[in-house]
């Protein structure tokens, strides 16, 4: 299979799912993947096309500009980069076209793909269009009103031209695949592809410890969002401490806004625990996962809105595989991990039920080690790279098949 993949990552990309999924396993089982992707901050001077990991990166123009003027320029220069999906699809004569968490360029790619005869295929990785409308709502953006506009078009645009005309859709959750379902989208043409890690990442079962009980480390992995309420984990670590007077709690990553940041720190002077409370801003990731290592109680939080209800957490799998002590509450795609793996239970989204759950874990140190170690096993079955490639390579197989 040739593949033209235009992504809304920025080069050089970092998303896990992107890097090992399309540039690393793909290729490996015999695939040629070409890729379409703005030039990100640190790539404005590199000459394209241009060889990473082995696939050819066709790389459109970016401008130096910062604030509100160089995010509307950048948009402007990426929507007139989406156009040289025409004359690539024209040159390479791919199997497929796909496009991820683009709209301009998602019309581009279906017009260009009708033209050459090759499938076009969306991947959906998140509900953009309701999130930037949410967002907008409750104005935790700047410019809510342009944003808002933007969560309209994308809306309109996704659900009304781009998906119906989709020989296939890969979306993030089975939740997500009914949401889309919902819009009138036929389901029988859509895939959910759940968030995995390498294979080589996962640990073993005897990694899994007792937590400390006398100074428990707390841990958030990932990016810190007022929309999520990461805040929340404040308020959690202030009940604990009523029983583990010592407990700290660590957000390794950094808020996609100051404000994200802000928010938890006022939430930890209001309560008193500045020095209870760290944020490490972003790491590259092996130091980010030694923070894991060394927490005892590691947190998935995920506010039940319904912009989030679809979404497949990366951090759980990833604590799940070094055999971490996790919590997280109840989302679809993080309820089935946790019953199937039996590495814990799914709470409520409230205070209460994630400090008693924290307590009720550092209460029974034994058994928690004991449910931490079944973690890296169901991991390795079910959400490593091997296994989700093996079934995205199967999509693919069926889209290219002269019945289909």
């Amino acid at each position: 299979m040739r593949l033209l993949y235009v992504t809304a990552d920025c080069y050089p990309p970092f998303r896990t799912d992107v890097v090992e999924l399309f540039a690393k396993q793909m290729p490996a089982r015999g695939h040629s993947i070409d890729w379409l992707m703005q030039r990100g901050p640190d790539a404005v001077e590199l000459d394209s096309p241009l060889v990473w990991l082995g696939n050819t990166v066709h790389l459109t123009y970016r401008s130096r500009r910062r604030g509100l003027a160089g995010r509307l320029l950048n948009n402007l220069l990426g929507i007139a980069g989406d156009l040289m999906i025409l004359p690539l699809a024209f040159r390479g004569r791919y199997d497929v076209i796909q496009v991820r968490d683009k709209f301009f360029a998602g019309l581009v790619a279906w017009f260009a793909a009708r033209l050459t005869g090759a499938k076009f295929v969306h991947w959906m990785s998140y509900p953009y269009a309701e999130s930037k409308l949410y967002q907008a709502k409750n104005r935790f953006v700047p410019h809510h009103r342009l944003v808002w506009l933007k969560g309209q078009w994308i809306r309109f645009v996704l659900y009304k031209l781009i998906l119906p005309r989709a020989d296939h859709i890969f979306v993030q959750s089975e939740r997500m695949k009914e949401d889309v379902a919902r819009e009138g989208i036929d389901p029988v043409k859509m895939t959910a592809v759940p968030m995995g890690i390498k294979a080589e990442q996962v640990g073993r079962s005897e990694d899994a410890r007792a937590p400390n009980s006398e100074a428990p480390i707390l841990l958030h992995l990932g990016t810190i969002m007022r929309l999520r309420q990461s805040e929340m984990m404040v308020r959690v670590l202030d009940q604990v401490r009523k029983n583990y007077p010592k407990a700290t709690l660590i957000y390794v990553g950094e808020g996609q806004a100051p404000s994200d940041r802000k928010a938890i720190l006022d939430e930890a002077e209001k309560l008193g625990l500045n020095e209870a409370v760290a944020i490490t801003g972003f790491l590259p990731m092996e130091q980010a996962w030694g923070f894991v290592k060394n927490a005892d109680v590691c947190l998935s939080p995920i506010a039940p809105l319904p912009v989030f209800l679809a979404a497949s957490p990366t951090k759980l799998v990833e604590y799940m595989a070094m055999a971490r002590c996790v919590i997280a509450n109840a989302l679809p795609d993080q309820c089935e991990v946790m019953e199937q793996s039996g590495v814990g239970r799914c709470i409520p989204w409230s205070e209460e039920a994630f400090a008693d759950e924290v307590c009720r874990l550092l209460d029974d140190p034994e058994a928690a080690r004991e449910a931490a170690a079944k973690g890296p096993d169901w991991v390795r079955a079910h959400r490593t790279y091997d296994v989700i490639a093996d079934k995205v390579d199967a999509c693919y197989a069926r889209l290219l098949s002269p019945q289909a």
